[in-house]
């Protein structure tokens, strides 16, 4: 659909004028439309990597040992009907084993910091997962969003939306659709989280036409008249 390419280009645009606001929760980073969302995080003093050759078996140690620390939680549930052919997929540091092995560490680091009350839980939790994301491995993503989830008392959309994310890449629509949903309803006042969820309605589902009318007009009752939700919307009318 020439309208879905269109609305996307709008997204940079709403990313400039979302940064201000998305600060108060830790967030600055956007990589591309319907991407997960990077938290403000300390930043590591460039740890050394001592084996440049190190084999995807560094970082396979590394997370069972995390494993074994992680407190038992309630994870979302995949919706009825979605399916999960697997959790792993290409991810930016996939097949390099030192980007892997960074990774690795950057876990271990976030995870040092958790409960020490410097940064918030639900951001350090997040930053773990979006590690685990760039490691293609979606199973340990979903499980630190739960945390994050878990955490964050339900007063942030942001771990909703990068769940969101995480099951459109892995097909599980129905449970992307709901995720991206509740960001919205968590914090209906951000705009980022109603162009996002209205934009993946309209690339995957664009027949749910009550889904849609919906999401539209909850964005036009929280955000009044606003142009990018606007052409969207239309755009979606003609296709």
């Amino acid at each position: 659909m020439n309208g879905v390419s269109n609305g996307v280009s709008k997204t940079w645009i709403i990313i400039i004028g979302v940064a201000i606001i998305l600060l108060a929760t830790g967030v600055v980073q956007f990589l591309f439309p319907r991407s997960a969302v990077s938290p403000t995080l300390p930043v590591a003093s460039s740890p050394s990597v001592e084996n440049n050759s190190a084999t995807s078996s560094d970082s396979i140690q590394v997370t069972a040992s995390v494993s074994t620390n992680k407190k038992t939680l309630d994870l979302p549930s995949i919706a009825k009907g979605d399916t999960i052919a697997s959790w792993n997929f290409k991810g930016v540091y996939s097949d390099n084993p030192e980007l892997m092995t960074k990774a690795a560490v950057e876990i271990k680091r976030l995870l040092n910091l958790i409960g020490k009350g410097t940064y918030p839980d639900m951001s350090l939790y997040v930053g773990i997962a979006n590690q685990y994301e760039l490691l293609g491995d979606g199973k340990q993503q979903y499980d630190y969003l739960g945390r994050a989830i878990g955490v964050s008392g339900g007063g942030s959309g942001l771990p909703w939306h990068n769940l969101g994310v995480l099951m459109e890449r892995l097909g599980a629509l129905e449970t992307a659709r709901v995720a991206y949903e509740k960001s919205t309803f968590i914090q209906p006042e951000f705009k980022f989280y109603h162009y996002a969820y209205l934009e993946f309605l309209v690339a995957r589902m664009k027949d749910n036409t009550i889904a849609i009318e919906k999401e539209y007009a909850s964005a036009i009752e929280n955000l009044g008249q606003d142009a990018d939700i606007l052409q969207l919307y239309s755009e979606w009318k003609k296709s």
